[in-house]
């Protein structure tokens, strides 16, 4: 995707780059938002907290903005947490916003989020199929494959709405029915 290499050249000249600790949290919620957070490698994520104290991921970014939405926002909604050690560009608030009247970057982010926007429509799609092996199946023809080295099984199954232990059991499946090619480093439609 061109955008992300244009907004990723662009960050490179302009932001700091910050390596952020497995665990970290990186802003909390009610926080005023003062920077972007520009993943680039290991995984932030967007959590809320619910009355009953259960944890909920909302965004699961390795590579992009975390909370764009808040980017906008008096405050953030959710807490950003490092879930593994990850490295990020950092920018003020007010940069980015400066940034965003150059002609260039606005058209890169702005390409990038409908990029965000559509991937999020198809895990909404995806999620909303009721058993395993159709949001395996919908996965894997919306991407093309699964790339076991940029993500862990488990963190795919939580992805999917489901347990690691039924991931496990649904690719075994539609591995033994033929459906779907597993090797070490991906996995795709037969």
């Amino acid at each position: 995707m061109d955008a992300l290499t244009d907004i990723e050249t662009w960050l490179v000249r302009h932001a700091e780059p910050r390596a952020i600790a497995k665990d970290a949290r990186v802003f909390a919620s009610g926080e005023k938002p003062a920077s972007l957070f520009w993943v680039t490698a290991g995984e932030l994520q967007l959590v809320r907290h619910t009355p009953q104290g259960e944890r909920v991921i909302l965004q699961r970014c390795s590579r992009g903005a975390l909370a764009e939405a808040s980017l906008f926002s008096d405050r953030y909604h959710c807490d950003g947490e490092a879930a593994v050690e990850s490295l990020a560009w950092v920018l003020p608030l007010a940069d980015f916003h400066a940034a965003l009247a150059e002609a260039d970057f606005s058209r890169a982010y702005t390409m990038w989020l409908s990029h965000t926007i559509r991937g999020l429509r198809g895990q909404c799609e995806r999620l909303s199929l009721p058993r395993a092996e159709d949001r395996v199946l919908h996965y894997l023809r919306e991407h093309g494959r699964f790339e076991r080295e940029d993500c862990p099984l488990k963190t795919w199954a939580g992805a999917l709405g489901m347990t690691h232990e039924h991931l496990y059991r649904t690719l075994s499946a539609l591995h033994r029915e033929g459906r779907i090619r597993r090797t070490v480093r991906a996995i795709t439609l037969a």
